[in-house]
């Protein structure tokens, strides 16, 4: 009867170790597929990092619907604006086992993605109309350009706030000065609100946080129901 036992918790523990490999493996062929699928989709230089959430693997794989599937894009270029930092968060994602395996994306779709990307100043800068330029002072984001009233133009440097705007972000100025003296917000609050478009977002995807950052603007997005397939679709 012992002997018994002890072969069948032998048993139990072999089984439990070829199981927890085979989740390794099938995790770590599936992560792989997948990166190479986004590395061809957005014409990458390097492969992206792929991370399926959730234990064990072999069950949702077997369900054909994964917790989470996290990509880390890095920096990509999309329609001449630089992104870097780039992170995409699926979550729950369905998928047929034989897809998410070879990687193939067309089937694979997700409740919910979320991404963060940050926009460097040179190229929020080329967005900005008249001349102006972006740049951050610690957390507030300032923008300086010309501005003529009665004849006679002067530089103002206006500290303003970023919201998010559909798919775009929309800058509108606070605190606005000329010569180091204060100028009357009514003055040149329309010359310096304006929205600008970011490019290179998937169909169906909302801006829904716009961060100051040193480097840039750190924007997030959200969308319901998508494709792993669109996720390059602008």
């Amino acid at each position: 009867m012992r002997k018994a036992l002890v072969t069948c918790l032998i048993l139990l523990v072999v089984l439990g170790g070829i199981f927890v490999a085979g989740d390794i493996i099938g995790r770590r062929v599936a992560q792989n597929e997948i990166a190479k699928n986004v590395r061809a989709q957005y014409t990458l230089d390097h492969t992206p990092k792929v991370s399926i959430k959730g234990f064990p693997f072999l069950t949702q794989a077997l369900d054909g619907r994964y917790d989470e599937i996290d990509v880390n894009v890095g920096e990509l270029t999309e329609q001449g604006v630089r992104l870097t930092d780039t992170v995409v968060a699926l979550k729950g994602v369905t998928a047929p086992m034989s897809d998410a395996m070879h990687g193939d994306a067309s089937k694979m779709v997700a409740d919910t993605a979320t991404s963060t990307a940050t926009i460097g100043y040179d190229d929020v800068n080329k967005q900005a109309p008249n001349n102006m330029k972006v740049s951050a002072q610690g957390s507030e984001l300032q923008v300086r350009g010309p501005y003529t009233v009665l004849g006679v133009t002067r530089t103002v440097t206006a500290t303003v706030t970023v919201e998010a705007s559909g798919r775009s972000v929309r800058v509108v100025p606070q605190k606005v000065k000329a010569g180091g003296m204060a100028v009357p917000i009514g003055l040149v609050r329309q010359a310096f609100s304006f929205t600008m478009p970011v490019k290179g977002l998937p169909l169906g995807t909302r801006i829904s946080d716009v961060q100051v950052k040193p480097e840039g603007l750190r924007v997030s997005t959200t969308a319901q129901n998508v494709k792993l397939s669109s996720l390059n679709v602008h």
